[in-house]
């Protein structure tokens, strides 16, 4: 999230109107991407997580709407704005059910699209700020033992150390030792705050791309095996 202003990545198989966007854009200090179609964005995705996307429905081989929906499975969750010279009902209604956050029909209004453009750009930047929460929460839930885990997660969800105990076929003792643990390498002071932590983590599935997703899970295993050792 090095560039709060985002990036909007333009993808449209027709030169002039990839260099109109792009003057458009940049004439209000908006950074962009080009992509002459959607084969070229999926081969190439960018690693941004703030910005938003801006593409012609209408393109050889992947279409606008094809596009969006094969985004999540390269690891993109940046907004989409569809534009079409040959806009439908159906094929609105289509876009929005596939996740884009607007769609609209040529000719554009300019600044009408510099609006939605900024809209989105600010959905995505709570997005990664979801993200980075999320993240931070997985790293730090990583640091625990197995056991701490097993133990976070029933404090979590409200159980007494007695009733951990009992849970675990641990005794009392053990588990405080173990909460202790818990607390401390989580900074946090509370079975509420723990579940918080785990609430965190849980936005990890919707909030962040793929790619991100596996690099956390990743350094979060190596965290683990070193605190285990």
């Amino acid at each position: 999230m090095s560039d709060t202003k985002g990036e909007v990545i333009i993808i449209d198989d027709d030169e002039a109107m990839r260099d109109s966007l792009d003057l458009l854009f940049s004439s209000v200090g908006l950074k962009t991407r080009i992509y002459q179609d959607a084969v070229d964005f999926l081969a190439h995705p960018p690693q941004t997580c703030v910005g938003c996307i801006v593409t012609d429905v209408r393109m050889p081989n992947v279409s606008g709407l094809k596009l969006v929906e094969q985004l999540g499975d390269i690891g993109v969750i940046l907004p989409v704005i569809l534009i079409t010279g040959h806009a439908d009902v159906a094929m609105a209604v289509e876009a929005m059910k596939l996740g884009a956050v607007d769609f609209l029909e040529k000719p554009v209004n300019q600044q009408a699209l510099i609006e939605r453009v900024q809209s989105a750009i600010d959905k995505s930047i709570k997005m990664a700020e979801l993200c980075c929460q999320g993240r931070d929460a997985q790293l730090q839930l990583a640091t625990l033992t197995e056991r701490e885990r097993h133990v976070a997660e029933l404090m979590a969800q409200g159980e007494r150390s007695k009733e951990i105990a009992r849970h675990l076929g641990i005794s009392n003792k053990t588990v405080e030792v173990h909460r202790h643990n818990v607390l401390t390498k989580l900074g946090v002071g509370s079975a509420v705050e723990v579940l918080q932590l785990f609430n965190d983590a849980h936005t990890m599935g919707d909030a962040c791309p793929a790619p991100e997703r596996r690099a956390t899970v990743a350094a979060a295993s190596e965290d683990s095996d070193t605190s285990s050792d």
